[in-house]
């Protein structure tokens, strides 16, 4: 009782995502049930009882229903093999796992949110403070202490920063994941807003906790102040006085390297004046751009002079935002791209080619030679492609794979198709098993936007030869009548 619904199942499944393949294979069990039941000798002599012709007609219907649930159930166990075929291949190669995302962090470097420079000011203010005593008979008190007190004014005057980001993808295991390399340099122009002497603490964010940051430079007024650093929670600080209504240039700069998206971000809630942010890179053309997710687009994009990168500029004055800049890596090309797209289309060739035999060889040979005909070209298309995955990572390549077996193996059974089916109609049979089988997942693979078009193209094909074929026996059958 269980086999019905298994073999009812993959139909639902075929008929919910792909319909006109469903329909194909649909019009070639018809064929094969029709040719099947409606069939029986003509030339019984004497004629058969009533009851000994039903007994027949039911003997045939019972075989035709046989004959197709044993083509279904051919059709379920190679097109699984195929389906099996594309994920084996997948297991092997270009597998983005989360285990091997994470052992990349740890080796290489994880996703980069840079913030901007954090700046507190404050000075100490002596205050004296009067302790009156409850017993009048006591003098008072005074008592003098240093009271600390935050400047809370903007002191950014202009921001100026460069950073160059280069892809550098990273194989682990059978994948590659999306690195890149930056250099970076953040300058900026502080002015005391204070009408008094102050204390600066400067804090330079690092944007991340688990990176390599090299050949690390951090300038005040041009002079290098590295010795004077302090490094703590993931931030780097510099202690330094400023004089009423004075000017300093900041400056630091780095190398690192992360995975994903470099990312830039004012999280302090300031008036952003004079702001400017280049991103250079070098390698990634416009076309490829893309935005992390809360991030604004840039104020002006331009191609770099080869036309290979582009720059991205961000250029914001008397700002108030929250919103970041950056760039999110595209994903890297997988090794075995071209068969991995390939291999995800030969179920629709597969399904055709195995529907344009069923269909051609049951008008022109009768349904069990049909039957037999393509349950054995649907195995050797379907071992194919299992051979292409197989040899596409050896010295052969893709190409050489797919020359070397599929297309021998394809010729081999139109040759076959051509010696049992004499004619025109042979040669079209043959014609359609590469089209199909050869053709079509290399069009549909190589070309996303045009998939759908390519699978209503070849079933289109399928439909009008087997019309022709159709009128083609109308039209024999004609005179003789």
């Amino acid at each position: 009782m269980e086999f019905l619904p298994r073999l009812l199942s993959p139909a639902a499944e075929l008929i919910d995502r792909q319909p006109v393949l469903a329909l194909a294979l649909g019009g070639a069990f018809t064929a094969v049930f029709l040719s099947v039941a409606l069939g029986g000798r003509k030339d019984e002599a004497p004629p058969p009882t009533l009851g000994v012709l039903i007994v027949q007609k039911i003997a045939r219907i019972v075989w035709a229903l046989t004959l197709v649930g044993l083509l279904g159930s051919a059709v379920v166990v190679l097109r699984g093999h195929v389906d099996r075929t594309l994920a084996d291949f997948r297991h092997s190669h270009g597998r983005v796992t989360e285990v091997n995302l994470a052992a990349v962090r740890t080796i290489w470097g994880g996703e980069q949110t840079q913030s901007t420079l954090a700046v507190e000011l404050s000075y100490d203010e002596e205050e004296t403070e009067r302790l009156e005593s409850e017993d009048p008979t006591r003098p008072t008190v005074l008592r003098k202490k240093n009271v600390r007190h935050e400047v809370a004014a903007n002191p950014f005057v202009s921001e100026r920063h460069e950073v160059t980001l280069r892809q550098n993808a990273r194989p682990k295991g059978s994948a590659v994941y999306a690195g890149y390399e930056t250099d970076c340099s953040f300058a900026y122009r502080l002015k005391n807003p204070a009408g008094r002497a102050v204390d600066a603490t400067l804090r330079f964010p690092l944007p991340s906790a688990h990176a390599i940051f090299n050949n690390l430079e951090v300038k005040l007024n041009g002079v290098s102040v590295l010795d004077r650093l302090q490094v703590a929670g993931g931030q780097l600080l510099l202690k330094n006085s400023l004089a009423a209504g004075e000017t300093v240039a900041v400056e630091y700069s780095f190398q690192s390297r992360g995975l994903e998206y470099w990312y830039f971000q004012v999280r302090e809630p300031r008036e952003i004046r004079d702001f400017q942010l280049t991103l250079h890179l070098p390698d990634l053309p416009k076309d490829k751009l893309n935005n992390p997710e809360g991030c604004m687009t840039p104020t002006e994009v331009t191609p770099t002079a080869d036309g290979k990168g582009s720059t991205l500029s961000y250029k914001l004055d008397h700002a108030l935002t929250n919103k970041g800049m950056g760039i999110a890596m595209p994903s890297p090309r997988q090794p075995g791209a071209i068969t991995d797209a390939v291999l995800a289309q030969t179920e629709k060739g597969w399904v055709l080619l195995f529907a344009s035999l069923l269909l051609g060889l049951t008008l022109t040979g009768g349904p069990h030679t049909a039957a037999l005909g393509s349950v054995l070209g649907g195995i050797a298309a379907a071992l194919g492609y299992a051979l292409i995955g197989d040899l596409s990572g050896t010295f052969l390549g893709f190409w050489g794979a797919y020359l070397v077996t599929l297309l021998p193996l394809l010729l081999a059974i139109g040759r076959v198709v051509t010696h049992a089916v004499r004619g025109i109609e042979g040669r079209l049979l043959a014609l359609e098993l590469l089209l199909f089988g050869l053709v079509l997942p290399c069009a549909a693979g190589f070309n996303d936007e045009y998939q759908a078009l390519c699978l209503n193209g070849a079933a289109f094909i399928l439909l009008a030869v087997t019309v022709w074929q159709l009128a083609r026996r109308q039209a024999v059958r004609a005179p003789a009548n």
